[in-house]
């Protein structure tokens, strides 16, 4: 890979923000459709996925899932709230004493955002330039106005955490109302099997807290906030391990891994994980430890990315101050700089 243009790539996203992003005015001469049923309840696009959250989580892993409920340790059910609320409002995923997993639509609506935009944002700013360059074949040719589309949606996501306000579909990408046979479309149907996979990750994570009764632990043991951020990274290494062990890409799986943990970035200007949860970069290292990605793989490039991008949103001063091997270096040394 040619690194240093890759650099230069990034240099040029870092100046893109939302108040400089150029308008799109764009026709576009969509035949959008909706593929909304009476099943898929719910206020926000989201909706519409649902139901393959848990189809697909079941059936990578039957046996485990069967087992917690079977020892009581798991509810058969998982908690859908519908709710006009932002996510600073206890929207995030939680399990309860009985075993309850709780999902919540403003949470989903947000990571399914998360994971289109930095999805468009590296095929669009990174890899189309790099073929283009290194005269490769590709899908498509570069469409700024994707990326554009994307920024203002990914703006929409982050004004989630605070505020809550309906997702426009007509206007936004979105899972339930779009033309699959055009580019936004390609990557709305890339992007919802994404979310699944990052939506897998996250319910792993809980069911993991009840497989080794973390709260009955915490309450009967009065452990510490350090005890209890131990408990959250062994969730994620098992949740990790879970989703690791069956899937059909190990990249994409590990994508989605990232993804999960990565998307807690934009809530805060550090990476603080709190009094009960393991800080950002640990539990990042914990993933990328355990999925051990090769130094070429996508994943580094990813993660730079998503430091790039938080480091826009809330201006930290990290910088690029020398050439780099490959994007792993780079990442590295971007994530030296926080403090």
């Amino acid at each position: 890979m040619a690194f240093a243009y890759c650099v230069a790539k990034l240099k040029i996203l870092a100046s893109i923000s939302a108040t400089d992003a150029k308008p799109r005015n764009v026709i576009y001469n969509f035949m959008k459709t909706s593929i909304k049923k009476d099943t898929h309840t719910g206020i926000q696009p989201i909706r519409v996925l649902k139901h393959n959250l848990t189809t697909r989580l079941v059936e990578r892993n039957e046996n485990y899932i069967k087992q917690l409920h079977s020892d009581f340790k798991l509810d058969k059910n998982i908690k859908y709230h519908i709710a006009e609320l932002p996510l600073v409002k206890r929207q995030c995923p939680y399990i309860d004493e009985n075993g309850l997993i709780n999902i919540h639509e403003t949470y989903l609506s947000y990571i399914w955002i998360i994971s289109y935009y930095f999805f468009v944002l590296h095929e669009e700013l990174l890899v189309i330039p790099e073929q283009e360059k290194r005269g490769i074949p590709k899908r498509k040719n570069q469409n700024l106005n994707l990326y554009y589309e994307a920024e203002e949606l990914f703006n929409y996501a982050k004004s989630l955490i605070v505020v809550y306000s309906d997702w426009d579909k007509e206007n936004y990408p979105n899972p339930e109302y779009f033309d699959e046979n055009t580019e936004q479309g390609w990557y709305i149907l890339r992007t919802n099997d994404l979310f699944v996979e990052v939506l897998n990750f996250i319910l792993y994570h809980e069911a993991a807290h009840a497989e080794f009764e973390h709260i009955k632990k915490i309450k009967e043991n009065s452990l510490s906030e350090e005890e209890i951020k131990e408990l959250e990274l062994e969730a994620d290494t098992r949740a990790i391990e879970l989703i690791l062990s069956n899937n059909r890409s190990r990249n994409s799986s590990g994508l989605s891994i990232i993804i999960g943990i990565a998307s807690i970035l934009f809530f805060s200007n550090n990476l603080n994980g709190g009094k009960k949860h393991p800080n950002i970069n640990i539990r990042l290292n914990n993933a990328i430890k355990i999925f051990n990605p090769e130094d070429e793989n996508p994943i580094w490039s990813i993660l730079v990315l998503f430091l790039k991008i938080w480091d826009k949103q809330f201006n930290l001063g990290i910088k690029e101050e020398r050439t780099y091997n490959d994007y792993k270096e780079l990442y590295f040394h971007l994530l030296s700089q926080i403090k």
